[in-house]
């Protein structure tokens, strides 16, 4: 499959982000089910297009506003796994959370998701830590984070997000 006739962009259509739903609503995983409202209100919904103008992979910016955001969402469809659209899909979420003045970014993972996991570091991430799901699933959640200014104090920002949520590693 030629990887260059996918591009990655910022989705404002309607009906791609629709489409970009529906493939999340597809998942093959075991993850909870998708908050549609949560996904419209994303602060960016990022898009993997084919040549014929359709969905094969989406990621977010959650919903929210100020200096720190959660990514979250990142599917592709299988016939285009294993072709880097994750790594540039979460590059896109990046440049896109520095355009929108975010100074930290985060996001949770499940243990098992190694894909994810490697992802996340291969794009810069640092892991904050191990965390028991507040879901009362017994899974456990790994934190991670990327600053994108200086200065931060990391460890108060990430205190406030993982709250009281029991520290497992």
């Amino acid at each position: 499959m030629n990887t260059e006739s996918i591009s990655i962009e910022l989705c404002l259509d309607e009906g791609l982000r629709r489409q970009a739903a529906a493939l999340v609503d597809s998942r093959d995983d075991n993850a909870h089910p998708l908050d549609h409202e949560a996904f419209f209100a994303a602060r960016a919904i990022i898009v993997a297009l084919n040549a014929a103008r359709k969905v094969v992979g989406c990621a977010v910016i959650k919903a929210g506003s100020g200096g720190v955001a959660e990514l979250g969402y990142l599917v592709v469809a299988p016939d285009y796994r294993r072709l880097g659209l994750a790594t540039r899909l979460t590059a896109k979420r990046i440049q896109q959370a520095k355009t929108l003045g975010v100074k930290l970014l985060f996001a949770t993972v499940r243990e098992e998701n190694s894909l994810s996991r490697a992802n996340l570091v291969k794009a810069g991430f640092k892991l904050w830590g191990k965390y028991l799901s507040i879901r009362g699933t017994g899974n456990s959640i790994d934190w991670y984070y990327l600053p994108l200014a200086a200065d931060l104090d990391i460890p108060a920002l990430m205190q406030t997000l993982v709250g009281a949520r029991t520290r497992l590693a």
